[in-house]
């Protein structure tokens, strides 16, 4: 992708939205000892404030349609992202003075979801235009997912420092802190430099009425069930790091580098994807996804001891990379040309509601059957998916 194709304000603006995204996790690691190492919240307690926090991930096709169809002064995204950005920092600032417990933990999560949910709503109606237009396989998504783990890299670092420096009242304060600088930086960059063309023609009625039959098309429709049953798939992430932490006792630095690890290997799949894997069909990847995922999750039934964590992590991050980014550029696939952003806003909507059900489902198998039992369930959900790839239309 030549970025003369793209404008260059344009380029940075999806650059940093998702650096905002993977930064606002750099309190993550600091708020999970909290909850469950201070706290004693459950498992499956986790995955229910994980949902509730995240609803405005499964409400992205609201979002999306007040950029279709509500705009301020004749503009779709800018004084929407003058007023998200503003309120992201207002809340950081809140835990940092105040601090959280469960009540405000969960009122002030939600609320930065909604900022981060509705700024990456505006991203993304403006890069499956782009994507479509020049036929560019998610590439696009590729760059913006660098981005956002190059915040992962950070978080992943620093984070684990913060949280093993500072006590577990403190640490979070001084992850929001720091992490607080970003949407500051974004809104100086926003109010200088993000250049917005005015719309030309507004939406109404009649425009929505016709986006509503798009949700009859077939490969939509379709689309959206794989998408839907590979992500309600029993996760068993939260039960993976209550093992290592308090069965297997690794340190916490240890995971913050575990984690850095397992992003600069996602990095590497995002740029393999970004040189190479996009030009693979569709169809080809989908079916390497499902098998990958499936198989590598059974990995993590046998773990000796933390090294393995690593090993596993060495052998199947870049690879894990290259199927995350097949999946976002099967979203963009199935996306009715002309209703991008509703549409889009829709897919991920239904994507992360599943996913999040998925988290909670894993937890409730997690604190009623143990951990094996959540892995095996999690591998034989995924391979269930493979008898959908043959109905999903892809148009190679």
């Amino acid at each position: 992708m030549k970025s003369t194709k793209i404008p260059f304000a344009i380029y940075v603006f999806f650059i940093l939205v998702y650096f905002n995204q993977g930064i606002s996790s750099l309190p993550s690691q600091s708020i999970y000892y909290l909850t469950r190492e201070n706290w004693g919240l459950s498992a499956s307690t986790l995955g229910l404030i994980g949902m509730l926090t995240s609803i405005a991930w499964y409400l992205k096709i609201f979002f999306g349609g007040l950029v279709d169809y509500c705009s301020i002064n004749g503009y779709k995204s800018k004084y929407y992202l003058y007023f998200n950005y503003f309120l992201i920092t207002a809340l950081y600032i809140y835990i940092v003075i105040f601090g959280l417990n469960l009540v405000s933990l969960i009122i002030v999560m939600t609320l930065i979801n909604i900022c981060i949910a509705f700024n990456d709503t505006i991203n993304d109606a403006q890069m499956v235009v782009i994507e479509q237009e020049h036929n560019l396989q998610g590439k696009v998504q590729a760059t913006q997912w660098i981005s956002l783990g190059v915040g992962g890299l950070i978080v992943s670092i620093i984070g684990a420092k913060i949280a093993t420096i500072f006590p577990d009242t403190i640490n979070y304060r001084v992850g929001y802190a720091l992490a607080g600088i970003v949407p500051i930086i974004t809104l100086i960059y926003l109010f200088k430099y993000y250049k917005e063309k005015p719309i030309k023609k507004k939406r109404t009625l009649v425009h929505f009425k016709e986006d509503l039959k798009k949700l009859k098309n077939q490969k939509f429709i379709i689309g959206i069930i794989f998408i839907a049953c590979l992500q309600f798939t029993p996760c068993f992430g939260t039960p993976l790091m209550i093992k290592a932490r308090e069965q297997m006792l690794v340190s916490r630095m240890f995971l913050g580098y575990l984690g850095a690890t397992g992003t600069v290997l996602s990095l590497s799949g995002y740029l393999l994807y970004y040189w190479k894997f996009h030009k693979v069909p569709m169809k080809y990847l989908l079916y390497f996804m499902v098998v990958f995922t499936a198989i590598t999750n059974l990995f993590y039934l046998y773990l000796p001891n933390q090294w393995a964590l690593l090993a596993y992590s060495l052998a199947f991050g870049a690879f894990g990379g290259i199927t995350f980014l097949t999946l976002l550029a099967f979203f963009v696939k199935i996306i009715p040309a002309g209703s991008e952003g509703l549409m889009y806003a829709l897919v991920t909507s239904i994507s992360n509601f599943a996913g999040r059900g998925g988290v909670y489902a894993g937890g409730v198998l997690f604190d009623h059957f143990g951990y094996n039992t959540t892995v095996i369930v999690s591998s034989v959900f995924t391979l269930c998916c493979l008898g959908l790839i043959p109905f999903l239309k892809t148009e190679e």
